[in-house]
């Protein structure tokens, strides 16, 4: 008997504990698409650090088809072009890292950030 009190005891606190953390709330389309491209970034210069071209390559293809895909619908003109801008980009850089240009491939991640800096400054935050 006091070992099944002392399980309802620990299910108990358990179940105060849980419900007392609050929910984190759903992340909308855009800020997981944003979370994946923060990711692909973040992957893309730790493994120019590593000299890791062709996992470079990858996840500047990636990038690439992502912002394509989003930029081609975007109803925002500004948006659009600075989406597509950044999927060019994302293309030139796995381009470069095709032929294992450190330097084209650090230009370019430059120049993607310069993009996404530019966007938060004209449309995300703007709001």
């Amino acid at each position: 008997m006091k070992k099944i009190i002392a399980l309802l005891a620990v299910v108990a606190a358990a179940s105060v504990v849980y419900a007392s953390e609050p929910a984190k709330p759903e992340l909308r389309p855009a800020q997981k698409a944003m979370q994946a491209r923060a990711g692909w970034m973040k992957a893309m210069g730790e493994n120019l650090a590593a000299k890791k071209f062709e996992d470079i390559a990858k996840d500047g293809e990636a990038l690439a088809g992502q912002t394509r895909k989003i930029g081609e619908s975007h109803p925002n003109p500004l948006a659009k072009e600075l989406t597509l801008k950044v999927s060019g980009l994302a293309k030139a850089t796995a381009e470069a890292a095709g032929k294992q240009d450190e330097v084209g491939v650090k230009t370019r991640l430059g120049e993607i950030k310069a993009t996404c800096a530019e966007c938060h400054v004209r449309i995300r935050d703007k709001k």
